[in-house]
């Protein structure tokens, strides 16, 4: 059966973001062995410098590029910095300061449905009945996953719950920001970009932490810093940034829905962590979300640049 470009393009988009969110989803298990060694900033910190000094080379073949970069798109990459990576990351720890985990990951799950209803507000698309219930199983595996996982919820806080879905806010307009100049400036100049803004704003924090505890990684911290920076931070914002000019915004959120999924299968395979019936559940309803929101609809392509 032939299929038209703009199916191969959008097939091939959502395998990018997956893999993305797969890339995301280890970093739960890379940073297990960190958390005890170092703080949260300086982890940041040192991952985004591995992530820059990974994506220094590429950039350089497109300096032209970086330093064709107008005010305007600056400004969106300030902001996808923003959002996508320092609000999210300090929103979601500080909120699980005062929440519990199954509740923060409840509310984390709605990231999908949040980006639906960002993509309707900010750019205009409509949803699918496809669509829909791609987001609707994505949504419902996501639950399926955070409350399956067996760790003790705590006593649920009213500002520990906003600060958790301002973090999933965050990162719906990250991804909308990124679909704007998604044709204008390419996947490589847009990730350095931000990488390079989100070093400068976290910069002052990781120093004051820094003069505060002076940890230093060891040799095994300094290697999972390295996969953290090069895989699961430059590779995945990479990916994503290439692929969500290809899909809908409807579609790129449920491609979030593979972080859970996947942090859940590397935990049981690589930690040894228990895997039942319910998180396989989880998981296939993930993976349906992903085939109803690609496989199953058509929708008009967007290209982005290469």
């Amino acid at each position: 059966m032939h299929y038209p470009k703009s199916f191969h393009g959008q097939i091939k988009g959502m395998a990018q973001l997956v893999m993305a969110m797969v890339l995301s989803g280890s970093s739960v298990v890379v940073g297990k062995s960190l958390t005890g060694t170092l703080s949260v900033f300086m982890i940041g910190f040192s991952t985004l410098l591995v992530a820059f000094l990974a994506l220094l080379p590429f950039a350089l073949v497109r300096w032209h590029e970086v330093v064709a970069l107008t005010p305007e798109q600056w400004a969106s990459l300030f902001m996808q910095a923003l959002c996508g990576i320092v609000l999210f990351r300090v929103l979601t720890l500080y909120g699980l300061q005062h929440t519990g985990a199954v509740q923060a990951g409840v509310i984390l799950g709605t990231t999908p449905a949040v980006l639906t209803v960002c993509a309707v507000l900010f750019l205009g698309e409509r949803p699918t009945p496809y669509g829909l219930v791609g987001v609707g199983l994505a949504v419902s595996g996501m639950m399926v996953l955070n409350l399956s996982s067996g760790q003790p919820g705590g006593e649920g806080h009213l500002l520990g719950s906003f600060l958790v879905f301002g973090a999933v806010v965050a990162e719906a307009l990250f991804t909308i920001f990124r679909k704007k100049v998604a044709h204008q400036v390419s996947a490589v100049t847009n990730t350095f970009g931000l990488v390079l803004i989100s070093l400068a704003m976290m910069c002052p924090f990781t120093a004051w932490e820094f003069r505060a505890h002076h940890s230093l990684p060891g040799l095994q911290a300094c290697t999972a810093l390295v996969y953290y920076g090069v895989c699961a931070t430059a590779m995945a914002y990479l990916l994503w940034t290439h692929g969500v000019g290809k899909v809908s915004v409807e579609a790129a959120g449920v491609a979030t829905a593979a972080m859970p999924a996947s942090s859940v299968l590397l935990a049981a395979f690589v930690l040894g962590e228990p895997l039942d019936h319910r998180h396989l559940l989880g998981c296939g309803m993930v993976m349906a979300g992903i085939a109803f929101s690609t496989l199953l609809k058509k929708r008009f392509y967007v290209g982005c640049v290469d």
